[in-house]
């Protein structure tokens, strides 16, 4: 057995975190997705039926929205990570799709558009500028833009977690 070790890149390393951000067997979006029913991804909380509904968006703290979401999102940031680094956020449209099984084929592309996206970078584009200007990703480097997006996937598929638990056990 040799000492020497395989040499992981770090954008290997990222794209390992992505892909398990999606599709870890027990912590993922498309393991908290498994078997999602129309009629529990549009099941609101009391908790939320004040928040304002955004035009082209299902309803507030919805599965669905978050599925919305996290399909929006997944194309803006690949915008973003393609032509950084970018002074002024794109102005991403809304998703297209509107019900479950539309949505999850949307978020499923958009997720591999963005991975595909990651495969083009190098280690050395890592440490270059993604965001200036003034947005909430301002002044992130790529490494941490993408480290941003894996954070932003985890998040919101422990919120579905949530809501899908609290649908089960709702009242």
């Amino acid at each position: 057995m040799s000492n020497r070790t395989a040499s992981t890149s770090s954008v290997q390393l990222f794209l390992q975190s992505f892909d398990d951000a999606w599709s870890h067997k027990l912590e993922s979006i498309l393991a908290v997705l498994k078997d999602v029913t129309p009629d529990e991804s549009i099941w609101q909380h009391p908790a939320y039926a004040g928040e304002k509904h955004m035009l082209g968006l299902p309803a507030p703290g919805t599965v669905l929205w978050q599925i919305a979401h996290l399909e929006h999102c997944a194309r803006h940031y690949a915008q973003i990570v393609r032509v950084r680094p970018v002074s002024e956020e794109p102005k991403t449209p809304s998703p297209s799709a509107s019900n479950l099984p539309e949505l999850l084929v949307a978020l499923d592309r958009a997720h591999h558009e963005l991975r595909e996206v990651i495969t083009e970078l190098s280690d050395a584009d890592l440490n270059g500028a993604c965001v200036l200007g003034h947005s909430i990703h301002s002044g992130m480097s790529v490494s941490e833009f993408l480290r941003m997006t894996i954070r932003h996937d985890s998040w919101h598929a422990g919120q579905m977690a949530v809501a899908r638990r609290l649908y089960r056990e709702r009242a």
